[in-house]
């Protein structure tokens, strides 16, 4: 560096050498990109945990709506597994027309974004399949638990309650 300072200032004296490296020029081009996966990843995060208690507390709110309803099922004869489809469909639902919603808005906004970008990637089918399977799962386990808890319930319990 000291040699290219000084052969610059005897080739032109007047003009201050200004010089930068490519790695440190490259990673202040993308270093607003990196803060901002940052924070949409912290934003997402908190968004999943706020979805799954909500989903919780639903689930918490239809089961106790439900409590005379799982105790005739169960004095007629219902499997424990046909009270958790029973509990488990209806959030299935809401989470699938959630999903069909939020899919385009998604799919317009990281083209936008992506067009951004030097070179683009083309967004693929699987992700967005991928992201659906994972919030069922995701929404599965985080249901069943209670809807388990609700189907195993002694009938005269539930039906004393009432």
């Amino acid at each position: 560096m000291d040699y290219i300072k000084k052969t610059w200032n005897e080739i032109e004296p007047e003009v201050p050498i200004d010089f930068a490296f490519y790695d440190t020029w490259f990673d202040s081009m993308y270093n607003k990109e990196e803060r901002l996966a940052k924070m949409v990843s912290t934003f997402a995060i908190l968004a999943i945990i706020i979805s799954c208690l909500g989903i919780f507390s639903l689930t918490i709110l239809s089961t106790i709506n439900k409590t005379k309803e799982i105790g005739i099922r169960k004095i007629n004869g219902a499997k424990v597994n046909e009270i958790m489809i029973m509990l488990n469909i209806n959030i299935l639902k809401w989470t699938s027309v959630a999903f069909i919603i939020a899919t385009p808005i998604v799919f317009y906004a990281i083209n936008r974004w992506l067009g951004n970008f030097a070179y683009k990637t083309m967004l693929s089918w699987w992700i967005f399949a991928l992201a659906g399977i994972g919030v069922s799962i995701l929404t599965l386990l985080t249901v069943s638990w209670q809807s388990w808890k609700a189907a195993n319930i002694n009938p005269i319990i539930c039906l004393k309650v009432e």
